[in-house]
């Protein structure tokens, strides 16, 4: 089995987790900045798991 398999799923299981948190509760910040980190690290995370997925699936073919 290829390693980006589970490591793609589990970062876009994670992305989605994430991002909707920072969706769902949007007052929720980290101290000393405006950004809502949440969702833009959800965001980094879904699309770096499909990434891994996608080479993934290009590799068996």
């Amino acid at each position: 089995m290829d390693l980006r398999v589970p490591s793609g799923a589990f970062f876009l299981l994670l992305g989605v987790l994430v991002a909707l948190v920072g969706l769902v509760s949007p007052d929720t910040r980290a101290p000393l900045t405006s950004v809502n980190i949440n969702l833009y690290a959800g965001i980094a995370m879904l699309l770096f798991g499909a990434i891994l997925l996608l080479l993934a699936r290009r590799a068996r073919s």
